[in-house]
């Protein structure tokens, strides 16, 4: 016979649901430059399939979207139109919808058209922030292209950085070419980014604040952070700043990503799980790639559908 406090510990404390790299178009299919097939049109499909699922479970306090929801060849007359028409899919979600932005966003939409559209209500046009929905976690929302050659006006502070790291770091005159980078350095292409100085003060913050009210914390972003997790090609640039500061605190379980479509999954040194999610644009018709994460006291259970796979993240005990 099982005790009140023995099912109380099998039921998860909340649930949500999340999609990554929609990237939906009204084109016909194509394929990545790997030559990996990409279902423009399907792809919003699977969103609506994965917002009825949600709706119908009525039991998932919210929805994230890990980003890129419009995909880079989508027309550029239709960039507003597109972007507007799968947000209102997303809406569909009966509660809170958190979005972060991704490179593929950034193409069709500059940063101060795209949050407002998004409902990232920050100032400056900073896409970072942070929720938590019950007291004893907390959701790290990052924003990977806070310092991005895509997204920022030419002259922004922000893109001549991005283009100065790109120039010292990569000698290909096509800023979205590894070729001749090796390992790691492949990271450092145009349609990645990095976090800046302001935001990376934000998260020692935000994670000094979570350690105090013994929170417990999952980040989130577009762009990987373990290497582990997915293809150097796909790393945010300054993913191992990120981290250091990360591992100062105990307080972080779980870094969740999208980006690198094949998707991946790591523990790092620290005992930090990075999840990166398969993405829905590379579906083919009638299959589908979404998920919803049982949220426990002392681990999260991605239940994943068809294509993205499940995945059991058991937190280490406290040092």
């Amino acid at each position: 016979m099982v005790s009140i406090n023995g099912l109380a510990a099998m039921r998860p404390l909340f649930s949500f649901g999340l999609i990554s790299d929609v990237q939906y178009a009204d084109i016909p299919d194509g394929s990545s430059f790997l030559g990996v097939p990409r279902y423009y049109r399907h792809s919003i499909l699977v969103l609506q399939r994965a917002i009825k699922e949600w709706n119908t479970h009525q039991k998932h306090k919210f929805v994230i979207n890990f980003g890129d929801i419009v995909d880079g060849f989508c027309p550029k007359d239709q960039s507003l139109s597109t972007v507007k028409k799968v947000v209102s899919e997303f809406e569909m979600f009966r509660g809170p919808v958190y979005h972060m932005i991704g490179n593929h966003c950034l193409y069709n939409l500059p940063r101060n058209k795209l949050l407002p559209l998004l409902k990232i209500q920050t100032h400056d046009d900073r896409a970072y922030y942070d929720f938590s929905p019950v007291p004893e976690y907390r959701f790290v929302v990052l924003d990977g292209y806070d310092i991005s050659a895509i997204g920022w006006p030419q002259d922004h502070p922000k893109t001549l950085e991005a283009l100065k790291i790109l120039r010292e770091k990569n000698p290909n005159e096509n800023k979205n070419s590894p070729t001749n980078l090796e390992g790691l350095e492949r990271r450092f292409l145009m349609f990645n980014g990095a976090i800046g100085k302001e935001q990376m003060e934000w998260l020692d913050g935000v994670l000094s604040e979570a350690t105090k009210l013994e929170q417990k914390v999952v980040v989130c972003c577009h762009l990987p952070l373990d290497p582990g997790a997915g293809s150097e090609k796909g790393l945010l640039w300054n993913y191992d700043e990120v981290v250091n500061l990360i591992h100062r605190y105990d307080c972080v379980k779980a870094c969740l990503a999208g980006h690198y479509h094949k998707g991946g999954y790591s523990i790092d040194s620290h005992g930090i799980h990075h999840r990166v999610l398969e993405a829905a644009l590379e579906c083919p018709p009638g299959t589908d790639a979404f998920g919803n994460i049982d949220v426990y006291d002392n681990r999260i259970s991605l239940v994943g559908t068809d294509r993205m796979k499940s995945t059991d993240m058991h937190f280490n005990p406290p040092s």
